[in-house]
Parts: structure tokens; C-alpha cells; sequence
């Protein structure tokens, strides 16, 4: 773990090249340091000026006496290498490296900036960037960058940088910045700092966040990612980030063909698979979002709400169609909006008018704006009394309040009162305004601790987000992971090595390891398959046997339902003939004989190895509609029995195997368990195994198990560890 103290808390600062015109970069910077009051030592390196703003200089960073915590450069890149390393002979413990022109601008600049990665790791100096937009510790008043978010003396009040518990780490330098402004005029949100980490020569996204998740100011760290420098590390900060109670959300770019593209040529940036860091994210706790007011609802939400316990929601509303509204939008994203009982109900009825409603929505009417306060001083007002009732039911885990916000006279007479039930409540509790918030009604708000959103949508989703954080928090990170697994009986040694092997090869090697396939021999010629089909007895399917002809049926090499001796002769015949007009030059080892199995609903189950993250299972609806529907649910291996079926239930298509139509219920308890035993088996073998493809699979009614019909199996080109 990096110790990056001194970087965001330095007491000391070196600027090379300093500057006293604040309409360029450097100039810039050292305006803001002024304007935010640095309290550290500045140190400004200068050819060109005795002083800059009242501050004497040094010709060079080797003239400088004492302690350098941070040294800011932003020169030329052909000037930057010399630089640095006169900056590590000087004692710099880290730089921020502004400069431009390195690994976007293609092979010259990638040279470049390895050479400032080789710096830090032979001078201990730890470095940010290049291309970075800096940073700003908000907490702390230190910004270390260009960008407008650190300039005191501009911009709206609303959108100023406040101090607070939300933290941005990002590989956009200008997104990151401009999102903390979002932030602040759409929610009022506070952060403790905003780190841009540009190209990542050495230090990476993942420092900053580990760094975050240690940090005592910091409750919620958004993350906009490209591609992660080292993914293998994600699970271990995100396990600490989450034993610390601080979700990490993440919005992850390039997911497209064309957003790759870009992302490369930012920041020359492979963006990775974004299967595979969906998957990640979702195993290890990592809340992803779409756009960026999702980001910013969320930020807000975590830091001023507690977690929900459950899924079920209390609407009071000042309206009623907009309760309805909010019912409807809160059940659709599947959170629940039940019944009051009968005492919450009569509890009610003490603040809510005859004309109004008890159930859920709590229905308070319009009333409530009109006469907010009871008649007699010191009685509890309608809203903050129903608001109580509804924060003391045992049978809600959630609060929403629908209000028109248009100005902020109802808030402000309610304020002394609505702040002392924020204060003790121990749910969550959000607003939704039907009518464009006023200024001072957020304000207001945020004044006390609650979060005010613009649609029905937003609130559900935000809420249905805390849900899923809470209960990963409850279920533990990496649900599924190998100390979860439970294992099952010896296995054989792995095989030594494991190349492209035909459909029989692969069901022998599953076979030693205890799946279940049905009966089934290799031909090599046509009296071998007659006699292969008699020893089965019935009917048999004969599939054509070649490492070059993976996918059989898609050649229609696969003929089913065969039983006369003649038939199976003059088939195997067919499909040898039509082999070699699909490959004159394919190793053909003959031909597969296999029982016709009795029918089940067709999966597909496959691993496939991410470059990122490792092994991956895919399972989906097999035969052909894998390919039609693209109903798919993946996970980062292990993949325990609990974690399978969690994946089964996220297909759309679950229904199927729950029985629908008349249809029976399928085995969904042995699907689950011929997943987990393939993560085992893919885990056993390690890197031997770079995919596996079995499809399809035959799910049999509940209770009479699975069969694998087909299977692939491609080894790796990496030798065994």
C-alpha cells in the first residue's frame, strides 16, 4: 500500500517554471495555491523572475534547502525526463506531472512516458500523471491544479467547492473536476478531494482509492474509469473499502467499439472488457452507474442517508397523483410499497385529514403547505408528526417525502423540526419535488442533511442501489470466493498439457472428473459406428470428430435420431465426406456415436478467460438461441452453488426453467451444481484451461438431473505454473 500523505497533505511545494501570469498553466496553479491560502512552504523555480507574487526564487530545484514533498512540473515532454530525475537527486517525494505529449500520442510518447515510469522505480519517487489535471485536497484547501473547480474567484456560489465526504478519483482530468460541480449545484454534495490520474506512468487509480478508503474525511468514493492499471488488485481494495462501509461507485467508459477507440487515444488506454469489469464490479461490491446524475444521486444518498434494512418503502406525499407516481415508480423497480397496518394507520390519522389517506401513500394533502403547524404552540406538525409515525413502523425500511418545492416558505417554517428528526432517524429518508425545486428549498435541505431529487425514477433507482450495498455489505464481499467453495472429492492430476480438444476428447477429460455425459463412442469408420450404435442400443446421433470443426451443427455435421444399421452407415459416410469439403487439411478423428438423451430445456454453460480479470463463466439459454437472445448471466470464477443460482435468476428466461405453460419445473438445483463443479474443475486445471464451452445442456425435470450434450474444451498457449 502507497502512503500518499505527504502528496495530499505536503508541507512543502516546488513549482518549476514558476509563473506570474495566471492566463498560463503554471501561473494558473500558483494563483489558486494563493487564493486557497497554502500553508505550507512554496518553493518557485525560475530562470526568468528574482520573485513571483512576493516570493523569492531558486534558479534551480537543487538550490532548494530542506524537505520537498510535491513537485509541480508541467514543461515540454522532451524536457520532462530531466527534469524529474533532477527533481528525485533533489529529494522530491512526489511529482505531478501536467505535461502532455506522451503514451496519447503514439509510440514515441509511449517510450516517454516508460522512461518516467522506470524514474520512479529506480528513485523511490512516486509520480502523478503525466497528462494529469492534478489534484485538490478539498479537505485541506490544497489544490494542486489548473482547473476552474480550485478558483475562488470565480463561478457561481452553488457551484463552489465545498468541504465534505465525497471523494472523485478519476482518469478524466476535466470529467472528474466537472463532475464535482454537478455535484455541488445539483445536490449541494461537499468532498474531501478530486484526483486527476492521467496516463498512470506510475501511480494508478487503485492508489488513490486505497489511499481514500483509509482516509478519515472520506465517506464515498466515485471512481470514472477507462481501463484499470492493474486489475488483479481491485479485489483487495475493494474488500477494504467495504469492510470500511465505503461504497465505491464506479462509472466504467469504452464500452462501445467506438468508446474503446476514443479511450485509446486519450490516454492510450486499453479500455478491457466490459464484461469482465462488470463482472468484477459486481462480485466485489462495486456500485456501477450509467451517467453521471446517477453518480451524483448516489454520492448524495450514501452520504447523508443510512442503509436500508429491506425493500420496503413509506410514501407520504402533498399530492396525490404524484404518490401514485412515486408507487408506481418504486414497485417497477422492484422495492415494495405495502399496506400500513391497522395502528400506523390510526396513528396517522392524527395528523392526516379526513380528506386525505392512510394507507401507503400517506396522503396528507395539499393542507400541509397551507397550514403547516398545528393550532396550538409546540404541537407537532402534520408533516414532521406523520414523518415520525412513519419513521417508527417496523414494517418500512425506507422514507419518501413528495412535496412541490417551487419555494421554500413550507421548509423553512418546518426547518427547526425537520432537522431534529434527520438527526435521529435511522432510515433513509428522500425528497422528491414534482415542481422545480427552488433555491432555497435545497438549500435548505441540504442545510439538514436530506437529498432532493427531480423524478420518480431517480429516487427508486438511488434507493434500489442502497439496497443492493446493504445487502452485499450483510452477505460479505466476494460472495462465492474459494474459501466458500465447498470442495468435493479428490481429483486426478491436471493433464500435463491441454490442446484444442474434439467433442469426445473434452467429455472424456469431464468424465475423469465426475460430469455426467451420455453414452457415447469414437468411430473411425463405418462398420465402427454400426457397431458403436448397436452396443447403445435406440436411436444414437453421429457428430463429425475434428479440432478444426468446433461447431458442428452450424456445418451440419451433426445427424440425430439414427437406429437402422443402414442408416448408421450411410451417415457416417455423409458426414465424412462432408468433413473434408469443409477442410481439406483438418485432422479428422472420425466420427462421435452418442444415445439420443432424453429431452430437457437446452442451457449453454462456458468460461471463458478475460485478459483483465481472469476466468469467467457465461450461462444462458443454449442450442442456438444463445446467439438470438443473448440472455446471459456472467461471473468472475469461483462460481459457488449460491452464487449459480443468483446468476440463473438474472436471465430473463428464468421463468423456463421454473415451468411455465404447462412446461415442468426443471432441475435447477443440479444446473447450479454442474456450475460450481465447472468452476472447480476450470480452477483445478488453472492455466491449462483458456475456455470452455458446454452446449448444450440438457436440464431434465426437477429431481432427474443434467446431461451434457456437447462440450469444447481449448487449452491455453501459456505453460502450466
Amino acid at each position: 500500500m502507497s502512503d500518499l500523505t505527504s502528496l495530499f497533505w505536503p508541507s512543502s511545494i516546488a513549482m518549476i517554471g514558476a509563473s506570474d501570469d495566471a492566463s498560463t498553466l503554471r501561473g494558473r496553479i500558483l494563483d489558486f495555491l494563493i487564493q486557497r491560502n497554502y500553508q505550507g512552504k512554496l518553493h518557485l523555480v525560475s530562470t526568468n523572475h528574482a520573485q513571483i507574487r512576493g516570493i523569492r526564487t531558486v534558479g534551480t530545484v537543487r538550490e532548494i534547502i530542506g524537505t520537498i514533498d510535491v513537485v509541480l512540473v508541467a514543461v515540454r515532454a522532451d524536457l520532462t525526463e530531466a527534469v524529474l530525475r533532477e527533481c528525485a537527486s533533489a529529494g522530491a517525494k512526489f511529482a505531478v506531472c501536467f505535461s502532455s505529449g506522451f503514451a496519447e500520442e503514439g509510440d514515441a510518447g509511449r517510450v516517454r512516458q516508460d522512461t518516467l515510469a522506470s524514474i520512479a522505480r529506480e528513485t523511490g519517487m512516486r509520480i502523478c500523471g503525466p497528462n494529469t489535471a492534478g489534484y485538490f485536497n478539498v479537505t485541506g484547501m490544497v489544490p494542486v491544479t489548473f482547473t476552474r473547480s480550485a478558483d475562488a474567484s470565480r463561478g457561481s456560489p452553488e457551484g463552489q467547492v465545498r468541504r465534505g465526504p465525497v471523494a472523485i478519483v478519476s482518469q478524466s482530468g476535466g470529467l472528474g473536476f466537472a463532475l464535482q460541480h454537478r455535484g455541488a449545484v445539483q445536490h449541494g454534495l461537499g468532498f474531501s478531494g478530486i484526483v486527476s490520474t492521467g496516463n498512470e506512468a506510475d501511480l494508478e487509480s487503485l492508489d488513490f482509492v486505497e489511499h481514500l478508503v483509509g482516509d478519515a474525511d472520506t465517506r464515498v468514493i466515485l471512481l470514472l474509469l477507462e481501463a484499470l492499471k492493474n486489475p488483479a488488485r481491485l479485489r483487495e481494495v475493494a474488500a477494504r473499502a467495504a469492510a470500511g462501509g465505503k461504497p465505491i461507485i464506479a462509472a466504467k467508459f469504452g464500452r462501445t467499439t467506438a468508446g474503446a477507440r476514443a479511450a485509446d487515444s486519450h490516454a492510450a488506454r486499453l479500455t478491457g472488457s466490459d464484461t469482465g469489469y462488470d463482472a468484477a464490479f459486481r462480485r466485489y461490491g462495486i456500485l456501477r452507474v450509467e451517467d453521471e446524475e446517477e453518480m451524483c444521486d448516489l454520492a448524495a444518498a450514501f452520504s447523508r442517508s443510512p442503509l436500508p434494512a429491506g425493500n420496503r418503502v413509506g410514501i407520504i406525499t402533498t399530492s396525490g397523483g404524484a404518490g401514485v407516481w412515486m408507487a408506481d415508480a418504486c414497485e417497477l423497480a422492484g422495492l415494495e410499497v405495502p399496506l400500513l397496518d391497522d395502528a400506523t394507520q390510526k396513528a396517522l390519522s392524527a395528523f392526516v385529514p379526513s380528506y386525505g389517506s392512510t394507507v401507503n401513500p400517506v396522503d396528507v394533502t395539499a393542507q400541509v403547505s397551507i397550514n403547516p403547524v398545528g393550532a396550538v404552540e409546540g404541537q407537532v406538525s402534520p408533516l414532521v408528526g406523520t414523518l415520525s409515525v412513519l419513521a417508527q413502523c417496523d414494517g418500512l425500511d425506507a422514507i419518501v417525502l413528495v412535496a412541490n418545492l417551487s419555494d421554500g416558505d413550507v421548509l423553512l417554517r418546518e426547518k427547526a423540526a425537520l432537522a431534529a428528526f434527520v438527526s435521529k432517524l435511522k432510515k433513509p429518508f428522500l425528497v422528491y419535488t414534482h415542481a422545480q425545486a427552488s433555491r432555497e428549498s435545497l438549500e435548505l435541505l441540504w442545510s439538514i442533511g436530506l437529498s432532493c431529487f427531480g423524478s420518480t425514477r431517480r429516487v427508486a433507482r438511488t434507493l434500489n442501489m442502497m439496497l443492493a450495498y446493504s445487502r452485499m455489505l450483510a452477505d460479505g464481499v466476494a460472495a462465492g470466493t474459494a474459501a466458500q467453495m465447498q470442495r468435493g472429492e479428490a481429483r486426478p492430476a491436471p493433464p500435463a498439457k491441454i490442446g484444442e480438444l474434439c467433442e469426445y476428447q473434452a467429455k472424456s477429460l469431464l468424465r475423469d472428473y465426475g460430469f455426467v455425459t451420455p453414452r457415447e463412442m469414437l468411430a473411425r469408420n463405418a462398420s465402427e459406428a454400426v457397431a458403436a450404435a448397436q452396443s447403445i442400443g435406440g436411436a444414437v446421433a453421429l457428430k463429425i470428430q475434428s479440432p478444426q470443426i468446433q461447431h458442428k451443427t452450424d456445418a451440419d455435421g451433426v445427424m440425430l435420431g439414427l437406429a437402422a444399421p443402414d442408416r448408421v452407415r450411410a451417415a457416417f459416410d455423409e458426414l465424412m465426406a462432408l468433413a473434408r469439403r469443409l477442410d481439406a487439411n483438418a485432422d479428422i478423428h472420425g466420427v462421435l456415436v452418442q444415445e439420443m438423451a432424453a429431452p430437457g430445456l437446452e442451457m449453454a454453460i462456458g468460461v471463458v478467460r478475460d485478459p483483465d480479470f481472469g476466468p469467467m463463466m457465461m450461462v444462458g439459454l443454449g442450442g442456438i438461441h444463445i446467439e438470438v437472445l443473448k440472455d446471459v448471466a456472467w461471473e468472475l470464477l469461483p462460481v459457488s452453488k449460491p452464487v449459480a443460482l443468483a446468476m440463473l435468476k438474472r436471465l430473463r428466461g428464468y421463468a423456463l426453467l421454473e415451468g411455465v405453460r404447462g412446461q415442468p419445473a426443471r432441475d435447477v438445483d443440479a444446473l447450479a451444481e454442474l456450475m460450481e463443479k465447472l468452476s472447480e474443475f476450470v480452477e483445478h486445471c488453472g492455466d491449462l484451461i483458456s475456455e470452455v464451452d458446454l452446449n448444450p445442456v440438457f436440464v431434465h425435470e426437477q429431481g432427474k438431473g443434467v446431461q451434457i450434450i456437447d462440450a469444447m474444451i481449448l487449452g491455453s498457449d501459456r505453460e502450466p505454473r
